[in-house]
């Protein structure tokens, strides 16, 4: 919605706000296009990929709605961090010395561990998977793409837990294959009846991110304490399955606030308790960023190793970020989407740096005055030769003129077409144009 020069492309740009897309947020936590298509099935598609489908309204309808998939996608974790993290776990390189500032708690076994797995030479056994709190499931996503990098990976699910309808559809739309793996409510899993259902294998990884409604910032940060009846404490539901199915490996992923200080003697009691379980556990605070996504998420990860299996596990480095927002952005957005008039003015008031040029103008910031001011613009730029003049030269004249842009958008008000007089003439047409063309571009 906002009208800005460009004296580098000689050119006068509108900009239209908008939030994003369903897409947009799935393409920032990782989710590949392909697999994004199927989560975002028609009620028909959807009842042809799942036969059981019992989807609402018309068949060409989403199968899940908008409102729904932005709610999983925020629930979600980023896949290309789970991805290096299995990397790290399955094909470890060999450690680097660790720096003395790195994150780590480990118990007294950590100068005897190995460097590399002790089943390291097992690697080519089809692992073992299972999920709790798993939404649509980006863990399992994140083992596809592992397997993208490497092709002798193999992988298989054999339990996974939410009690979430929406994605619980949304997981039988993408994994379709273990919809008879779900387990529900983790509070009334039968665990012995899962170890059983194993028939001798192990689970190679158990993956938990206990909600965190309880110990985010944007939350009541009522905790994690266990006997508590919050939600963030149905983390110690996990010791249950860990005691009867004995992993060898774990990952609790949870937002930054669980090493907060406020919670992180509730955070050391789970570790302690994993400990008694023979566990060694480390963990660190990953940021998506430095893996690959541009988006700024930072989340405590935390890996914990049955001591027979454990070694010198170090989390994925940092790389450099070449993927930008803009790459993941739509071409084509629907008017959904963009923010209406009176959004717009909102935000441009709490944004100042942003409306400086209708600020400047004393104009609205409308989506009509944009066009307005667009059109004054290249009006005047054109009959002065104002792209040839620089930067300064434009502003200390548009400046003396400011008064009279205003009083002629009060002309334009009353009637667009008035202003087709000499100086001004040809104003509407161009405007109509403008205004044309930005309904196109969006």
């Amino acid at each position: 919605m906002i009208t800005k020069l460009n004296f580098i492309d000689r050119t006068i740009k509108s900009y239209a706000i908008r939030k994003l897309t369903p897409k947009e947020c799935f393409r920032l936590m990782g989710v590949r296009d392909n697999v994004i298509g199927t989560m975002q099935s028609s009620n028909a598609q959807a009842a042809e990929r799942l036969p059981d489908w019992k989807g609402k309204g018309k068949p060409e309808d989403m199968a899940i709605s908008a409102s729904q998939q932005y709610k999983q996608a925020g629930n979600s974790i980023v896949v290309d961090v789970l991805a290096h993290i299995y990397e790290q776990l399955f094909y470890p390189a060999p450690p680097k010395p660790r720096p003395g500032e790195q994150l780590t708690l480990f118990d007294d076994l950590e100068d005897s561990l190995p460097a590399l797995p002790p089943t390291a030479a097992n690697k080519n056994e089809e692992k073992i998977f299972l999920t709790t709190f798993s939404g649509y499931d980006s863990q399992l996503m994140a083992a596809d793409v592992l397997k993208q990098w490497h092709p002798d990976f193999r992988w298989t699910c054999k339990g996974w837990s939410d009690i979430d309808k929406y994605a619980c559809q949304m997981h039988n739309l993408v994994f379709p294959q273990f919809a008879d793996c779900a387990l529900g409510d983790i509070t009334k899993i039968d665990w012995h009846e899962v170890k059983s259902s194993l028939q001798g294998r192990e689970v190679d990884l158990f993956t938990y991110s206990s909600p965190c409604q309880d110990i985010s910032q944007a939350g009541k940060q009522m905790g994690l304490q266990e006997g508590s009846d919050t939600r963030s404490a149905l983390l110690w539901r996990v010791a249950d399955a860990v005691e009867v199915l004995r992993p060898k490996y774990l990952l609790q992923e949870n937002v930054a606030a669980l090493v907060s200080q406020k919670f992180m003697p509730d955070f050391q009691k789970w570790l302690d308790k994993l400990s008694s379980l023979g566990y060694v556990s480390r963990w660190a605070r990953l940021n998506a960023k430095n893996y690959g996504v541009p988006q700024n998420r930072d989340r405590v990860f935390c890996l914990s190793m049955r001591r027979d299996v454990a070694f010198d596990y170090q989390f994925p480095e940092p790389f450099e970020l070449l993927t930008r927002l803009e790459d993941v952005l739509e071409e084509e957005v629907s008017d959904r989407y963009f923010l209406k008039d009176d959004a717009v003015s909102k935000f441009l008031k709490a944004n100042d740096s942003d409306n400086a040029l209708f600020l400047q103008f004393d104009l609205p910031p409308t989506h009509e005055a944009a066009m307005f001011l667009k059109t004054v613009l290249q009006i005047f730029m054109e009959r002065h030769d104002g792209w040839d003049k620089g930067i300064e030269w434009n502003e200390r004249e548009l400046s003396y003129h400011r008064p009279a842009i205003a009083r002629l958008y009060e002309k334009f008000k009353e009637n667009p077409k008035k202003l087709d007089v000499e100086y001004w003439r040809g104003f509407y047409k161009m405007y109509k144009w403008n205004l044309e063309r930005q309904k196109d571009a969006n």
